[in-house]
């Protein structure tokens, strides 16, 4: 992550998709005014937005930016309007980055969230002012993560998690168990079973300190006979 906290795209969604197209369709390096030749998006637009791209894998280098494997694939998938291969392309670049895979773990566990509330804990997140430019760019966040297929909307402006873990690029296998985060069984010999269930509520500010408490619960619950 960059020094100061997390970086945001300057950008809708529908121009960072453009600036991605861009960057995938040169074989070398490009700097901002470059891609604003080949699409129609600002140069300040694609500037902004280059660390979060960075950040996240799709762009890699400083002065000089070069799209990585992930990023041209991305393009490629976004560029044929392939939806399939932009939420794998996507869930890919996600798995890497855990910023992103923290703002889908805050969904789950408030087992759901509100579109405004979500963008308010992604700015927090990412320790940038809640402006209108931040605002627009944790708007493009949740985006992401409802074209990577874990994030949807139940209703409108309603948000949950998708059922798949979204951990790693591929849904688990047929016939393993349904994962249940909020809840662990643990079987003591030959004793009685105990029944753990966890609601957890608490403000978008405490979810930081909450995410991280709860992953270590279940590695220490884990240490034990866990099913």
């Amino acid at each position: 992550m960059a020094e100061g906290g997390f970086r945001l795209p300057g950008c809708s969604y529908e121009e960072l998709v453009n600036i991605i197209i861009a960057y995938g369709t040169r074989d070398s390096a490009a700097s901002p005014g470059d891609v604003g030749k080949l699409n129609a998006v600002h140069q300040s637009s694609a500037s902004r937005t280059n660390g979060f791209l960075v950040e996240i894998g799709v762009l890699t280098g400083e002065r000089e930016r070069l799209v990585t494997r992930r990023g041209r694939e991305l393009a490629l998938a976004l560029a044929r309007k392939d939806a399939e291969g932009v939420r794998r392309a996507w869930r890919a670049l996600v798995s890497s980055s855990e910023f992103l895979q923290n703002v889908v773990s805050a969904v789950k566990l408030r087992e759901g969230m509100l579109y405004p509330t979500l963008q308010a804990y992604v700015a927090h997140a990412a320790g940038q002012p809640r402006n209108k430019p931040v605002m627009t760019g944790a708007g493009t966040v949740i985006e992401i993560l409802k074209a990577a297929g874990l994030l949807r909307e139940e209703a409108p402006g309603q948000l949950t998690a998708a059922l798949e873990d979204g951990q790693g690029e591929e849904p688990e296998g047929p016939g393993e168990p349904e994962k249940r985060p909020a809840e662990v069984t643990l079987e003591a010999g030959s004793g009685p079973s105990l029944s753990i269930h966890l609601h957890i509520r608490c403000g978008a500010g405490e979810l930081d300190e909450v995410v991280p408490r709860l992953k270590e619960l279940l590695r220490e619950l884990q240490g034990e006979r866990v099913k």
